[in-house]
């Protein structure tokens, strides 16, 4: 018998040590994904002083044909917000063993559940980063080519739309709506990806 208890707990000393090690390498990717979100949503400022020059018939053309419920207004507002208030709990989304007071099969039983949510986690975590860099980079290649296209001459383009606001004409004309509205459809698959939750916890 006392050789029987003996081999338990060594079996679970061997599983708590391998439950910690998947818990800290979970918290690590969760970390990884929360800096990658940030750095996403610190890029979509970028575009905010080219949109403040769009009239209100401007604004709603692009937010007419923008994906979902997202305005212009609501991407970069939901942008701040959620880069200013992380939508996450690292030590929520990670499970941790079962209290001390737990039978030993409890304990087993908890421990193998949250080893195999570790992994599930890690594996939802590399592809919402994937997700998140690839239409990340997608937005910067849009926001690029909409400035090239916009501010051809640099500050002397800036120049001239600003001359046309002093006689009262639109700083965009709406033949230049097309690149603004692919920058704004971008931002905003930018903004979704960025706030997908990890299994559904936030």
């Amino acid at each position: 018998m006392t050789k029987q208890i003996s081999r338990s707990a060594t079996s679970l000393d061997a599983l708590e040590e391998q439950h910690e090690v998947k818990r800290i390498e979970a918290l690590k990717t969760l970390e990884a994904l929360s800096k990658v979100r940030r750095h996403a949503l610190l890029q979509l400022q970028k575009p905010r002083i080219l949109f403040r020059y769009l009239n209100w018939k401007q604004q709603e053309h692009i937010n007419n044909r923008t994906d979902g419920d997202l305005s212009l207004q609501a991407i970069f507002t939901g942008s701040a917000d959620t880069f200013n208030n992380p939508e996450f709990t690292i030590n929520t989304a990670v499970p941790v063993i079962a209290e001390r007071t737990a039978s030993y099969l409890q304990k087993v039983k908890t421990a193998r559940k949250n080893i195999i949510q570790f992994g599930i986690i890690e594996a939802r975590v590399d592809e919402l980063i994937g997700a998140i860099v690839k239409s990340t980079a997608v937005f910067n290649y849009q926001y690029k080519a909409a400035y090239r296209e916009l501010f051809p001459l640099g500050i002397i383009s800036r120049i001239k739309r600003r001359i046309k606001l002093f006689f009262h004409h639109p700083y965009f004309s709406w033949q230049e709506m097309g690149c603004l509205q692919n920058l704004g459809a971008a931002a905003g698959f930018v903004l979704k990806m960025a706030e997908t939750p990890v299994l559904g916890i936030r």
